[in-house]
């Protein structure tokens, strides 16, 4: 489980970057954070070890498609809160779990769906927020 500090001026760069400007965001010290926020969380924590899970691995040489960070898109992500949300100050605790591959055909042909799920909790264990991600092995052809 990784750590995730909170930080004021974090939340108030990340409020500026996504034209999310709002008083709320810039003014209190104790701001919540903007819903996606939490797609920061790659810079505490190295998620995505699920897109490398042997079942992955598996499903993309049914399809023959390389397992690459290169052939990776990412298509969805989904935030839910499990009451208030959480603000500057606090610290979250992350942890993420595999929990679908999939193999579907696609215009370009077939794709290897892959889904995970980051949870959030706080100093006391209670879960905060959840983001769910879909992302996409795809065949590129070479350039």
């Amino acid at each position: 489980m990784a750590i995730m500090p909170i930080e004021w001026g974090k939340v108030r760069e990340y409020a500026n970057a996504t034209a999310a400007a709002r008083p709320a965001y810039l003014d209190d010290p104790n701001a919540p954070i903007p819903p996606t926020f939490l797609a920061t969380v790659i810079y505490w924590s190295r998620i995505g070890e699920t897109v490398r899970a042997p079942e992955v691995a598996e499903a993309c040489a049914t399809v023959g498609i390389e397992p690459d960070v290169r052939n990776l898109l990412s298509l969805e992500q989904e935030y839910f809160f499990h009451g208030p949300i959480p603000r500057a100050g606090e610290t979250l605790h992350n942890s993420e779990r595999l929990y679908d591959v999939r193999i579907k055909q696609g215009r370009q042909g077939p794709m290897v769906l892959v889904r995970f799920l980051v949870s959030f909790h706080d100093d006391q264990g209670l879960l905060r927020a959840e983001c769910r991600y879909t992302s996409a092995y795809v065949h590129k052809e070479a350039s």
